[in-house]
């Protein structure tokens, strides 16, 4: 994007132009430095450029308790930014200004709230990035009406941007299309909670949809806007459903080490059949494997600290956190393919470097 236009609409400006810290949550997250420090940036400035449209969407709701409050509470939260950033960065691989991208990006992360609201409630979450839930602060029948708030929000968001009405249809059907694969990513996510034998690839195909069809919104709804071709979304389409598998694999990571910014093994606590437990499963003793299952398939409420803590430490003796970084990389390697034949300009290599900070992130 040019200087011109980042005076016009400050908060996106190139890679590596300017050199602020990046913010963390936690004393480990504040100490140690990010992986790729450009991507940082551009994340950061991302979100500045963010913060209007985020903002004005709250100025539709009355002053009503705890409506505005719990909307404003959850905006305020923060948030990665990932997949703003893919969204602005291949709208400018096509030759769009990437301020252009914003309205569509600010309606991503609508949804990511609206995913995020719902996924505390549905797996008992009582944290959000280092903070109570929102259905834990406002009780759930408030947390679901907040929740769907933001789908409106991001409905809202390309209604009243200023893109073609064309364009505008295409980003709803892509949402409602893309969206729906998530909710199908979900469903099955769910059912394996309930399945002890989930093999890696049962894992790898809910994770595509769950996950990878968010990322892949954000960067075909960039390229969309950045005028690409049929072909070339399809390549994106490929790209961000890979790297989102690995972005989803990354955070089951973290969530071990617990830099989510919520309770260390979440996870554990919620069932989840993750690329880390299958390998344990896999690779752990029968009376180790008996006894994880017997862990991971108890009640939320009815586990203790200290079976959470073995069901973690068990899963680190295996390998499976070693196992899922390689998973991890090796996807993104994979994903990267897929943008050779883009234009080769400097958004394409930026989209490479943020698809490596998926996988190599501390948070």
């Amino acid at each position: 994007m040019s200087g011109s236009a980042a005076r016009r609409r400050p908060g996106v400006v190139g890679l590596a132009k300017r050199k602020l810290p990046v913010g963390a949550r936690s004393m480990e997250l504040r100490q140690a430095k990010p992986v790729d420090p450009d991507v940082a940036e551009f994340l950061a400035d991302v979100d500045r450029g963010l913060q209007p449209h985020l903002k004005s969407a709250l100025e539709r709701i009355p002053d009503l308790h705890p409506l505005k409050e719990g909307l404003t509470y959850q905006v305020m939260s923060g948030g990665k930014r990932i997949r703003a950033a893919l969204c602005v960065t291949s709208s400018e691989v096509f030759g769009a200004d990437g301020s252009r991208a914003l309205d569509f990006a600010a309606t991503i992360e609508h949804l990511q709230n609206f995913t995020l609201i719902h996924d505390d409630i549905a797996d008992g979450d009582t944290q959000r990035r280092y903070r109570e839930s929102i259905w834990k602060r406002f009780g759930v029948a408030h947390g679901i009406n907040i929740g769907d708030t933001f789908a409106l929000f991001a409905s809202l968001g390309i209604l009243d941007s200023d893109y073609p009405e064309s364009e505008k249809l295409g980003l709803i059907k892509l949402v409602s299309e893309y969206g729906l694969e998530m909710i199908v990513g979900q469903a099955l996510d769910i059912n394996m909670r309930r399945n002890d034998c989930v093999t890696e690839s049962e894992y790898m195909d809910c994770t595509r949809k769950k996950t990878g069809a968010f990322l892949a919104m954000a960067a075909v709804g960039g390229g969309i806007i950045g005028g690409a071709g049929a072909k070339d979304l399809s390549l994106l389409r490929e790209f961000a459903l890979l790297a989102g598998t690995a972005f989803q694999i990354k955070d089951d990571i973290l969530d071990i080490h617990g830099f989510k910014g919520r309770d260390t093994g979440s996870d554990i606590l919620e069932g989840k059949r993750t690329l880390l437990l299958i390998h344990a499963l896999r690779e752990g003793s029968p009376p180790d494997r008996i006894r994880l299952l017997q862990i991971v398939n108890k009640r939320r409420s009815l586990k203790t600290a200290e079976e959470v803590q073995w069901a973690c430490d068990f899963i680190r003796k295996t390998g499976a956190i070693e196992y899922a970084e390689l998973v991890s990389t090796e996807l993104i390697h994979q994903a990267c393919g897929y943008l050779f034949s883009l234009p080769d300009n400097e958004p394409k290599y930026r989209l490479i470097r943020i698809a490596t900070y998926l996988s190599k992130r501390m948070h």
